[in-house]
């Protein structure tokens, strides 16, 4: 599978969690609003729900280059320049990108072992860290792809 492909199926997730959380909170206030009984722990699922839709479209837009970037000082600058500044840029993304993968994976065995739950609803929280590890970590392949796009830019 090419990462392309893996990073779109993560944003179509991201969409489907999105969509699924939209509607329970619907559901939640319309059972609040008329019968007086929302859906027990319905925030705990949004704050769990909410962390795993952006982790997971992070890979995407990181893709389609659609994060904010800022080019005030480079419109005038080189082709090859802004290639070293999007290489430098997208090395920096890949270790930021695999430091918070390594951490979020410790983290993930840390919360199973001590076996922390969410307060209504005990769920464990563990879980909700299996989906962003591996959001994260093809954050941080596909900045290292991105890399070698940049380092072909400038060879150009």
């Amino acid at each position: 599978m090419g990462l392309e492909y893996l990073c779109k199926t993560m944003a179509v997730a991201a969409g489907l969690v999105l969509t699924a959380m939209a509607f329970m909170s619907i559901i939640s206030i319309a059972g609040r609003t008329f019968f007086s009984q929302p859906i027990l722990g319905d925030y705990e699922l949004v704050q769990m729900f909410s962390a795993i839709a952006v982790s997971l479209s992070l890979p995407y837009t990181h893709w389609v280059k659609g994060h904010v970037i800022v080019d005030f000082f480079t419109t005038s600058a080189s082709p090859r320049l802004i290639a070293w500044l999007d290489a430098f840029a997208n090395l920096i993304m890949a270790a930021i990108a695999g430091l918070v993968t390594w951490r979020m994976w410790l983290g993930l065995f840390e919360l199973r072992e001590s076996m922390d739950a969410s307060m209504l609803l005990e769920m464990p929280v563990w879980w909700t860290y299996v989906p962003m590890v591996a959001a994260f970590a093809l954050l941080c392949a596909s900045a290292l792809y991105a890399i070698g796009n940049d380092f072909g830019k400038m060879r150009s």
